[in-house]
């Protein structure tokens, strides 16, 4: 096999595929050094060029009482321009810290109504009918067993005609596009916290996707002449309560694919709502959006 060319860089050299690139952190703290040795350069310039007439008005100033001055001028002028640029840096990151803050809350308020469409939907999958449904309840204890009715008809009069499952799979990629717009929107380079929760919702959307997809495949298919979900609901029904994947039927371990990848969502909608609200707390400009998650 031909190794192809490696690209070659303008100046003709190969591409050092192990070069990092400095953190801007330090390009900016070695500019802000090289920024204050000029200043000290140029004073220590001007007062070589002020020195010239003191020595020709001699008696004036000493040599010793100038170098003193100029060592004392000196030095107060690198303690003013570095508590300076300290303070203007910390004010430059206040800045950025409250600009990214207000830019997740700005989004948030797009995002917070899907959440709420989300955790009822998803509810409605893990509640067995004749159990009472809690509807904005963020974190659940469920059991492959409770997921029995998802197949069964919403109970919410937007949804009418439409099964269960299928209102969450709605609901739960819309929630999986928000998240990722607010991704793109945002460096979150002050709070990764809320990135990573983000990113756990993505991950455990797009890990379950294939499992969700079949799952609600089985609703309409057939084996035969047998209805795929009667045998898929016959099968939840059946499973034990300390049943386990590997244990399972090649159908039904995609059932538990499936209550994995909403335990993941969870987790990672209930971290989101808890870290949102300390964040509008921090900011008492923020409007806040009241709901009432169990």
């Amino acid at each position: 096999m031909k190794i192809p060319n490696i690209p070659l860089a303008k100046n003709g050299k190969q591409l050092d595929s192990e070069y990092k690139k400095g953190r801007a952190s330090n390009t900016e703290f070695g500019y802000e050094i090289s920024m204050v040795m000029k200043l000290v350069l140029v004073v220590i310039v001007s007062s070589v060029i002020m020195l010239v007439p003191v020595i020709i008005m001699d008696g004036l100033w000493t040599i010793t009482d100038y170098l003193n001055n100029l060592f004392c001028n000196t030095l107060a002028l690198i303690v003013v321009v570095m508590f300076m640029d300290t303070l203007v840096s910390h004010n430059k990151e206040s800045r950025k810290r409250r600009d990214e803050a207000r830019a997740i809350l700005r989004h948030n308020r797009i995002i917070q109504p899907d959440i709420d469409m989300y955790i009822v939907r998803k509810n409605m999958v893990i509640t067995p009918h004749g159990r009472t449904m809690r509807k904005f309840q963020v974190d659940s204890e469920f059991t492959i067993n409770d997921m029995r009715d998802m197949y069964g008809p919403s109970e919410l009069v937007s949804d009418v005609g439409i099964s269960k499952i299928k209102r969450y799979d709605y609901y739960q990629r819309k929630l999986y596009h928000d998240f990722e717009k607010l991704i793109e929107a945002v460096d979150f380079n002050n709070y990764p916290e809320i990135f990573d929760c983000v990113m756990k919702y993505i991950n455990a959307t797009a890990y379950g996707e294939a499992a969700l997809e079949a799952v609600i495949g089985y609703e309409d298919a057939k084996s035969g002449t047998r209805s795929v979900r009667v045998m898929i609901v016959s099968m939840i029904k059946d499973e034990p309560e300390n049943g386990r994947f590997m244990d399972a039927d090649p159908m039904m371990k995609n059932v538990y694919l499936l209550h994995q990848m909403i335990n993941d969502q969870e987790k990672a909608v209930s971290d989101y709502l808890r870290l949102i609200r300390t964040l509008e707390s921090e900011d008492p400009d923020s409007i806040r959006i009241d709901t009432d998650y169990e």
